[in-house]
């Protein structure tokens, strides 16, 4: 959601100001693929302080398909892809909207379609290209709405490995939002539907604004209230 002229009058210089106080407290290292994910998230948007995190739980779980539902400007899809590079993983990216443009690695693959017109087709669409037909990965960042998050979760959890990670953009959307370096911006308010309707499939109620980790249905779901929130949900054994 754009800004107006007075809130951008005084957000740019606070966020610059906040950004070279603390711009070394990202935490070092001399992995190439980190580096590059860690310089992207340098450009501000809702997803930059989550692509770290985004990457390295990826790469955690030794992925061989990963599905991105949602690619918007292709920050997620860069991260994931990194990770993927790592992992020798297919990448595979779905959006309503052209976005063929948002990656060049190899082994990435852009469909654009309905996201839950693509579920009903997955497992023929992989066994004609010879994927594997469960997802290991998989990315949720689309419509926002709770009666759409809800179709996507029972299209898709059934497509999911036995030691699948799920990740929900947007778990804390209200409105505005803080970085964790810091730095303020603003979006939409979404009226806590995307996290509803997580709530719902789990029986559970989540405090979404606070950082938390809880355990329901065989699933660890840890929640990072930062950027718009970010919601992971790993399977246990």
């Amino acid at each position: 959601m754009a800004l107006k002229p007075w809130q951008k009058h005084l957000l740019e210089p606070y966020n610059f100001i906040v950004e070279r106080l603390l711009k070394n407290r990202v935490p070092q290292t001399h992995w190439k693929e980190l580096l590059e994910v860690q310089a992207r998230a340098k450009k501000r948007t809702d997803v930059s302080s989550n692509l770290r995190k985004i990457f390295l739980e990826t790469v955690k779980s030794k992925p061989k398909v990963i599905v991105e539902l949602g690619v918007k400007s292709g920050e997620s899809t860069f991260a994931f892809s990194r990770a993927a590079m790592i992992t020798d993983a297919t990448l595979i990216s779905v959006d309503i909207r052209d976005h063929s443009d948002s990656c060049d690695w190899d082994k990435w693959i852009f469909v654009q379609m309905d996201d839950l017109k693509f579920a009903k087709q997955f497992k023929t669409w992989c066994k004609k290209r010879k994927i594997p037909s469960t997802i290991d990965v998989l990315f949720i960042d689309t419509a926002h709405t709770y009666e759409h998050t809800k179709k996507e979760i029972k299209a898709y959890f059934p497509l999911l490995s036995k030691q699948a990670k799920v990740f929900f953009h947007d778990s804390n959307l209200s409105g505005w939002y803080r970085r964790s370096n810091f730095t303020i911006d603003k979006t939409w308010d979404c009226k806590r539907q995307v996290i509803r309707a997580v709530e719902e499939y789990f029986g559970v109620d989540f405090k979404e604004k606070n950082d938390f980790v809880a355990y329901a249905k065989g699933w660890m779901i840890e929640n990072i209230a930062y950027c718009n929130g970010l919601l992971i949900l790993e399977k246990i054994k």
